[in-house]
């Protein structure tokens, strides 16, 4: 073979080879791309999967919230409600020492150690927000008072308190003991 043969034989073994990988470029190509469309849509499956299982988490920590807030104030209410409990077997001795202290002033005692005790019992009441329940000379309310007795008297508007038998009680702005009292009611004239 001449130099020229080989030289063209040459060449189109060199056409040969790039058409070739030409073909296998395009074929590779293809491939490559169909495996990334392929990895792309799995990669797509798993953010969407991942995003869900974040809101079902989401969700459960909202509700898990909620349960711990409901479980708080339920405690709160559970100690209020003891609390209260306490407090209204306080105000029990409270007022058994106010008796006492009006049964040694009647008979002519020395009430000062009482008085000094009824104060410090006053202001362990303060403390806890526990206020007596205005009574005497104002209107009867339900809310607040108990009617125990009425009684006929035309000095005094109807349903006006003219008496308190029992002290009443008021814990943050809720009755905890009702007064108990006596009210008016007009004479019927014949």
């Amino acid at each position: 073979m001449d130099k020229n043969e080989k030289d063209e034989n040459s060449l189109i073994e060199s056409q040969e080879n790039i058409e070739r990988d030409e073909n296998s470029f395009d074929n590779n190509t293809d491939d490559k791309i169909e495996i990334k469309e392929s990895q792309s849509v799995d990669y797509q499956q798993k953010i969407d999967e991942l995003n869900l299982l974040l809101e079902k988490e989401k969700q459960k920590s909202l509700r898990l919230l909620a349960d711990y807030q409901n479980l708080e104030k339920q405690t709160i209410d559970r100690i209020n409600t003891r609390g209260d409990k306490i407090i209204l077997d306080f105000l029990t001795v409270y007022e058994d020492f106010i008796r006492a202290k009006d049964a040694y002033k009647k008979e002519g005692g020395n009430v000062d150690n009482l008085n000094g005790i009824i104060k410090n019992m006053e202001s362990i009441l303060g403390n806890y927000d526990v206020k007596p329940i205005e009574t005497e000379g104002r209107k009867f309310d339900p809310k607040l008072h108990e009617v125990v007795q009425e009684i006929e008297d035309n000095n005094h508007e109807e349903g006006t308190i003219v008496k308190e038998i029992a002290k009443g009680y008021i814990i943050r702005g809720e009755v905890m003991k009702y007064s108990k009292v006596c009210v008016s009611k007009k004479l019927i004239k014949k």
